[in-house]
């Protein structure tokens, strides 16, 4: 599985200057791999819109991400649950989406000469 995983990426990697959804889903496993595998689809969205602002381009097209989500989780790169997340706001949680990579391994494997991800490490 981590090899399949690993060529999928890099696949996608080849194809980013076509940028669109495929730029969507790079982003995506980017953000992934900066939390160590797992990210709550609103704080992903924090994150990409962070990334659009810190490069002076879009923030993400939520129609966009939700179809690269849902490529991402039928490719066998990302698994998707509902859950309830804890919050401050709310004493019995909000309704979310947990996303986590399938193999965190794979992942960094693939982006291990990733210039854009080795930016993202402060």
């Amino acid at each position: 599985m981590g090899a399949k995983i690993e060529q999928l990426i890099l696949e996608m990697l080849s194809r980013e200057q076509e940028g669109g959804l495929i730029k969507t889903k790079l982003d995506t496993v980017r953000a992934l791999i900066h939390y160590h595998g797992a990210i709550w689809k609103s704080e992903l969205v924090q994150e990409l819109t962070l990334q659009a602002a810190a490069t002076g381009s879009e923030g993400p097209d939520m129609g966009q991400l939700d179809k690269g989500l849902h490529e991402l989780e039928k490719s066998g790169i990302v698994k998707i649950k509902k859950a309830l997340r804890a919050t401050l706001q709310s004493s019995s949680g909000v309704e979310d989406e947990l996303i986590s990579i399938v193999d965190l391994h794979a992942a960094y494997t693939a982006l291990a000469r990733d210039k854009k991800l080795a930016l993202r490490r402060f």
